[in-house]
């Protein structure tokens, strides 16, 4: 199991990190059309949280709902698990052949983002670009996760960005 408490891309010095939440992330090795290897991250993210969760994680980083940008804090709180759900989350990615998966503290939200698990409910969003685990022959962790490819995360939130005006 590959668990890594420290970021590998250091988080910046005014984004403190977020008590009690992890973020996973895994990279993928695979074989493309012309049989050359590639590799591909992704960030999971749980579909499905309950709302006493949500409102817990979010009250605890200081939200309350019923403020600008609620959506965002939400989303950003799917983005992340308690640190015994990382680890088996970990555990199961790492047991996938080609799959080396990365725990790491998550960054504290921030209002004027939109977390991985928002691209999904975009409007032009294609279905197939969200990878569901949960749907997998001997998944047996207790919470759903989906994960998205990293670079279409990374555009879809500059394009969501760009769309709000910020």
């Amino acid at each position: 199991m590959n668990v890594s408490y420290e970021s590998s891309i250091p988080l910046p010095e005014e984004v403190p990190t977020w008590t009690g939440r992890y973020s996973v992330r895994a990279v993928i090795t695979y074989r493309g059309r012309h049989g050359k290897a590639g590799t591909m991250q992704v960030i999971t993210y749980q579909p499905v949280m309950p709302d006493e969760e949500i409102l817990d994680v979010l009250q605890s980083a200081g939200y309350n709902p019923g403020i600008d940008n609620w959506l965002n804090l939400v989303s950003q709180a799917k983005d992340t698990f308690t640190l015994s759900q990382a680890e088996s989350l970990v555990a199961y990615l790492d047991s996938r052949p080609g799959t080396s998966a990365i725990l790491k503290p998550a960054g504290s939200p921030q209002p004027l983002l939109s977390g991985a698990s928002m691209i999904p409910l975009l409007p032009s969003f294609r279905d197939g670009i969200v990878y569901r685990y949960y749907t997998e022959r001997g998944y047996s962790l207790p919470f759903k996760v989906e994960a998205i490819n990293m670079k279409t995360y990374l555009y879809m939130s500059r394009l969501f960005r760009e769309i709000k005006g910020l």
